[in-house]
C-alpha cells in the first residue's frame, strides 16, 4: 500500500481514476469501517465498495477522494525503491497488514525495523519496497534547491494521534486508516492529507537530524541487512507460500446464494504466470463461473497476479498432460479444459509477444536526472550498450560515453535484487525471456542506468578486536583474517585503541564487498567481529549543523566523538566518513 507522495509517480503506470483499485459494490452483514474517512458504514445491511484485490473498503461518497493506491499496483509506482529490513516473525498485536489490510495478530507477521511497515508473512512478496530513503545526495544540484519531503505511511498510527490539519483524532483500531510521516511524525486523516505542506522539517529531531540529501551510501553487492549487520529470520523462497492478499470472506459479505449452488456453478482454477511458476509449482487460484468467457478468465488471472496492463496483450492457455499448451477458446472455454485426476484445472496466463520489437522503460534513478524514466523501442539487433547510449541521450547526457555506465536489472520481487547486464546481451531476447519465465516478475523488474565508477571511498568499521595494540599489529590481524599477503585496503584509521576498533578504507566496491563478507563471518580470540559499512557524509551541503557540534560534549568513543572529529577536520568540500 502506498499513498500519494514525492516517491510515487502515477505516470509510471496507466491506472485510471480509482488509484488502481478494482471496486465492487458489496452488502455488509456486520459493522464495517471506511478505510478513507474512518466512519462506520452504518446499518446491518448497508452497501459500500470493496477493492477485490487489496480489500480497501469505503463509502460511495469517498470514492472520488481516495489517496491510497491499491497494493496490486503500488509496487510499480515507486520512483526509487528501497528494500525493507524485516524483523523476526511473530503475532503483532493492534496493527494491520499494509498489503491485505487485515489484522496482523491473526497470522505470522513481520515489521520493517526502519519505517514501521507491517505485513503478513504470506503477503510479504507483495510488500511495497518504499522504505525511507536515507541517502539522496545529488552532486551537481544547488544545495539551496534541495528539499526534504514527507515519507507518508498509511495506517498503524500511535494511539491518540491528532491530525495536523484539523486537529482531530486520526488513529483507528478498527481498520488501516490515517497517514503518518516517518521522518517528522506528523499525522493526518486521508481526507486532510493533501492539505499538508509537502516539505518535511524533521519535527522535534530537526536540530540533530542529518538530512538524507547530505549522505551517500557506497555501492556494494551486499543486501541492506548485511550492510547494517542485521540478522533476521531468512525465509526459504522455495518453500514459502505464494503471497496473495486475503479476499473478503463470506462472514463480511452477505451471500446471495447457498454454498451448494456456488459449488455447482463455480470453477476453481490453478493459474501459472510462466514456465518458472509451473516448474516450481508456484500458482494462484481463482474462482470463476463455469460459463465464464475467455475474457472473464483472463481478467481474473490478471487481478490475481496484480498485473495492471492492457488486457488485450494477454491470452489464456491450458496445460496439457505432455507439458504442451493449448489456447482456450469461446464460447464455453471451461467445458473442454483438461483436469488432472483429483486436481483443479491448470491454465497459463501468457503475453502476446511481438517477435520484432518491444518497448523497454529505462530509469535514471541513481543519476538523479529530472525525468523518472524514458521509453525505448528495442529490436532484434538492439544490444544492452545501444539501450544505454539511447537512454543517456534521453536523459540529456552524452550518449557516446555509454562505456562508463552499466545497465542494472533491478527486481522488486521479494525485496530489491540487482544484476548487471552484459553490454553485448540482446535486449529483446532478455525482455522476452523475462515474460516467458514469469509475467509477475517481469512487471516488477526495472532497468536502471548507473555509473561504473563509484566516486566515493568505501569505509568499513571493524570492532571487537583486542584493545591497546599498535597499528601494525592491527594490520597483521586484518591481513590474517582476510587471508591476504598484501593490503587490500588503501588506509587504516582512525583507530580507537582503548576499544579495539578501527576504520579501514577501500577504493573499489569489489574489494570492500569481499572484505565485509569475510570479516562478518570471522572471529578473533573467540570473539565475533562487529563489521559495518559506513556512509559518506557530504559536509559541504550541511556544514551548518556539523560545524556547530561541540566536540567537547562527546566522549571519545567509536562512531561518536572521535569519528565525528575526524569528519569535521576534513575539508567541507570533500566526501568524508
Amino acid at each position: 500500500m502506498a499513498a500519494e507522495g514525492h516517491n510515487v509517480d502515477a505516470t509510471l503506470l496507466c491506472i485510471g481514476r480509482d488509484h488502481g483499485h478494482y471496486f465492487q459494490k458489496k452488502t455488509f452483514g456486520k459493522p464495517t469501517y471506511c478505510h478513507h474517512c474512518c466512519d462506520k458504514i452504518w446499518g446491518m445491511l448497508t452497501q459500500g465498495y470493496v477493492c477485490e484485490v487489496c480489500n480497501f473498503v469505503c463509502h460511495e461518497k469517498c470514492l472520488k477522494t481516495v489517496v491510497s493506491f491499491c497494493s496490486g499496483v503500488a509496487l510499480q509506482l515507486i520512483k526509487n525503491p528501497v528494500a525493507h529490513t524485516w524483523s523476526e516473525q511473530g503475532y503483532i498485536k493492534r496493527h494491520f497488514c499494509c498489503v491485505c489490510r487485515r489484522r496482523t495478530e491473526d497470522q505470522l507477521s513481520l515489521e520493517c525495523e526502519v519505517c514501521e511497515y507491517y505485513v503478513h508473512v504470506e503477503c510479504q512478496d507483495l510488500a511495497v519496497s518504499d522504505c525511507k530513503e536515507a541517502a539522496t545526495y545529488v552532486p551537481n544540484l544547488d544545495k539551496a534547491a534541495q528539499k526534504q519531503h514527507h515519507h507518508m505511511r498509511e495506517g498503524n498510527l500511535p494511539r491518540d494521534s491528532k491530525c495536523v490539519v484539523c486537529k482531530k483524532t486520526c488513529y483507528s483500531y478498527e481498520c488501516l486508516a490515517g497517514m503518518r510521516c516517518e521522518w517528522c511524525g506528523q499525522t493526518a486523516h486521508a481526507l486532510c492529507y493533501r492539505q499538508m505542506s509537502p516539505e518535511c522539517d524533521f519535527g522535534v529531531l530537526r536540530k540533530i537530524m542529518l538530512p538524507p540529501n547530505s549522505v551517500t551510501i557506497p555501492r556494494t553487492e551486499l543486501p541492506m541487512e548485511q550492510l547494517l549487520n542485521i540478522h533476521g529470520i531468512q525465509i526459504d523462497s522455495s518453500t514459502r507460500k505464494v503471497s496473495s492478499p486475503s479476499k473478503i470472506t463470506s462472514d463480511d459479505v452477505s451471500a446471495g446464494s447457498s454454498e451448494e449452488k456456488e459449488r455447482e456453478d463455480t470453477e476453481f482454477l490453478r493459474i501459472y504466470d510462466g514456465n518458472s511458476s509451473l516448474r516450481n509449482q508456484v500458482y494462484r487460484t481463482a474462482s470463476v463461473p463455469k460459463t465464464a468467457t475467455v475474457q472473464q478468465i483472463r481478467d481474473a488471472a490478471l487481478r490475481r497476479f496484480h498485473i495492471q496492463d492492457n488486457p488485450e496483450s494477454y491470452y489464456i492457455t491450458q496445460v496439457l498432460n505432455n507439458g504442451e499448451e493449448e489456447p482456450l477458446e469461446d464460447p464455453v472455454p471451461l467445458r473442454n479444459v483438461k483436469r488432472p485426476e483429483g486436481r483443479r484445472a491448470q491454465i497459463f496466463l501468457r503475453f502476446k509477444d511481438d517477435p520484432e520489437k518491444a518497448v523497454v522503460k529505462v530509469y535514471g534513478g541513481w543519476l538523479r536526472v529530472p525525468v523518472t524514466f524514458c521509453a525505448i523501442t528495442v529490436t532484434k539487433e538492439t544490444l544492452v550498450q545501444d539501450v544505454i547510449s539511447e537512454a543517456l541521450q534521453s536523459f540529456g547526457l552524452d550518449g557516446l560515453t555509454w562505456n562508463r555506465y552499466n545497465l542494472i536489472e533491478v527486481s522488486l520481487d521479494r525485496g530489491v535484487a540487482e544484476r548487471t547486464a552484459n553490454p553485448q546481451e540482446n535486449m529483446l531476447q532478455l525482455v522476452r525471456n523475462l515474460r516467458k519465465d514469469s509475467l509477475r516478475r517481469y512487471h516488477v523488474v526495472r532497468f536502471y542506468v548507473q555509473e561504473k565508477e563509484d566516486p566515493h571511498d568505501h569505509a568499513v568499521f571493524v570492532g571487537n578486536l583486542p584493545v591497546s595494540l599498535a597499528q601494525r599489529q592491527y594490520e597483521r590481524i586484518l591481513l590474517k583474517l582476510l587471508g591476504a599477503k598484501e593490503k587490500p585496503f588503501t588506509a587504516i584509521g582512525p583507530i580507537y585503541f582503548e576499544y579495539g576498533s578501527l576504520v579501514i578504507t577501500f577504493n573499489t566496491p569489489k574489494a570492500a564487498t569481499a572484505a565485509v563478507q569475510k570479516l562478518q563471518n570471522a572471529t578473533y580470540e573467540d570473539k565475533k567481529l562487529i563489521v559495518l559499512c559506513l556512509p559518506n557524509v557530504q559536509v559541504g551541503c550541511y556544514a551548518g549543523l556539523l560545524y556547530k557540534v561541540e566536540l567537547s560534549k562527546y566522549p571519545e568513543k567509536p562512531m561518536e566523538g572521535g569519528y565525528l572529529k575526524s569528519c569535521l577536520t576534513s575539508s567541507p568540500d570533500e566526501d568524508v566518513c
